[in-house]
């Protein structure tokens, strides 16, 4: 291994290790996913593979019950590559992608390579995959699958941050983030994995209504 692929190995340890008590949705293997579709992009886009890499690995590393994950993920990042003695433009160029990967907190990333993580993580919420975390989830948290009679309600899911039903969270969440994207690679993704979802739904509810 060359010395750029020595530290990639040493992150992914160092992941796996951090998060191996983490679900699925922020586990090891969704940084796995973000890492690679971040490459895939950065590819496409011309942006830096090496930092695309590292903070894919890294964007949850501070995952935990702090509303502010990101700041804390950004300061075990820096002092975990910093062990690593890599380049101090590398360094900072992941921190700064880890501290402002959460879409949701508002963050308009200013650097390719912050807006492409963003892309990543938002991607590993549109798919064949998120459809099975959506009702894994839900079994989890002993929330519905499905009533009819509980219609999607994206003023609901903004005051409790949560949907009432596994089918609700497509409408309320899900369907959102194609028009979140900042990249012409992530809109393409995204178009097609919202095509399959809504594929998959407009099954569901014909299975539902007895119509096949």
């Amino acid at each position: 291994m060359n010395q750029n692929e020595k530290i990639v190995f040493k992150v992914k340890i160092f992941v796996r290790k951090k998060l191996k008590h983490k679900s699925s949705g922020h586990g090891y293997w969704h940084a796995y996913r973000v890492a690679q579709m971040a490459i895939f992009i950065g590819q496409k886009e011309k942006a830096d593979l090496k930092v695309l890499e590292l903070a894919g690995f890294l964007h949850d590393i501070g995952n935990d019950k702090d509303n502010d994950h990101e700041i804390k993920g950004a300061k075990i990042s820096q002092g975990f590559l910093t062990k690593l003695k890599v380049n101090e433009r590398i360094i900072k160029q992941v921190t700064y992608c880890v501290k402002n990967h959460r879409f949701s907190k508002g963050v308009i990333p200013k650097t390719l390579e912050a807006k492409i993580i963003q892309d990543a993580d938002k991607l590993d919420a549109l798919g064949a995959i998120e459809i099975v975390r959506v009702f894994s989830v839900s079994a989890a948290k002993k929330r519905k699958t499905y009533d009819p009679n509980v219609k999607p309600d994206f003023n609901y899911y903004l005051k409790h941050g949560v949907s009432r039903t596994a089918i609700n969270h497509f409408y309320e969440k899900l369907f959102k983030l194609k028009n979140l994207m900042y990249t012409k690679t992530a809109k393409k993704i995204a178009i097609n994995r919202e095509k399959f979802m809504k594929a998959f739904l407009k099954r569901f509810f014909q299975e539902w209504s007895g119509e096949k």
